[in-house]
C-alpha cells in the first residue's frame, strides 16, 4: 500500500490592482498626510467604481472610478493637504478612520465583495516579518521594491529613496534594494553589420 501523495504548493496569486505604496506614519503629527496607492498590474483600464478599502481606514470608491491600465492610485485622509504637500492632482478621499504606526492589515475588495487583495504590514518593532524601519516615521513611505510581487510577503516591501514617498507615480527605492534578475549580454559588433 503506498503511502500519502504529497501535495503540491500552492501561490495565492495577487488581483490585478494591488496595494503598491502606503505612507501610515508620516513625519510629526499630521496625520492628514496618511496615504494609500494602489497599482493596476494590467495593461488595461479598471473601473473600481464601489470597490471598497476596509481595516483600519474605510473608503469606497465613487461611481466611474476608472485606475489605467499600468496606472496609480492615491487614496489620502487629507486629499487637499496631500496634494499640496506632493504637488500631485487627483487625490480620492478623504478615507475614514486612520492607519495604525503599530502596523495592521488592509483589504480591497470588488463590487461584488470579493477580497482582491490584502496587506498586513507591521512597525519595525514588530516580530512578523522584517518590515523596513525607515517607513515607520522617518520620512519614507512602505513601498514595493517590485510592483509585480504579491503584497503578503514582507520581503516584497522596502521604503521609498524620497521623503514623503512617491504617491501616484512609479516608486523611487534605494539603490541597494533593487535585485537584479536576468544580465544582458551586449557584444560590440563591427561597423556595418
Amino acid at each position: 500500500m503506498a503511502g500519502p501523495e504529497s501535495l503540491e504548493r500552492r501561490l495565492v496569486l495577487d488581483s490585478t490592482v494591488v496595494f503598491n505604496e502606503i505612507m501610515y506614519n508620516p513625519v510629526g503629527p499630521d496625520d492628514d498626510l496618511e496615504w494609500i496607492e494602489l497599482h493596476n498590474q494590467l495593461a488595461v483600464d479598471m473601473d473600481i467604481s464601489a470597490w471598497t478599502l476596509e481595516g483600519g481606514v474605510d473608503f469606497e470608491f465613487p461611481a466611474n472610478t476608472i485606475l489605467p491600465g499600468r496606472g496609480y492610485l492615491v487614496v489620502s485622509a487629507n486629499p487637499e493637504a496631500l496634494e499640496a504637500a506632493a504637488g500631485i492632482s487627483d487625490v480620492f478621499g478623504p478615507f475614514s478612520g486612520r492607519l495604525n504606526n503599530g502596523g495592521e492589515e488592509l483589504r480591497l475588495f470588488n463590487i461584488d465583495g470579493r477580497r482582491l487583495n490584502v496587506l498586513d504590514y507591521r512597525d519595525n518593532d514588530s516580530t512578523d516579518g522584517d518590515w523596513p524601519v525607515e517607513a515607520d516615521g522617518g520620512g519614507a513611505s512602505l513601498a514595493k521594491a517590485d510592483p509585480l510581487t504579491n503584497s503578503i510577503d514582507a520581503e516584497n516591501w522596502t521604503f521609498s529613496a524620497d521623503v514623503g514617498g512617491t504617491p501616484g507615480v512609479a516608486n523611487v527605492v534605494p539603490v541597494e534594494n533593487i535585485q537584479l534578475n536576468e544580465l544582458a549580454r551586449h557584444e560590440k559588433r563591427p561597423a556595418g553589420t
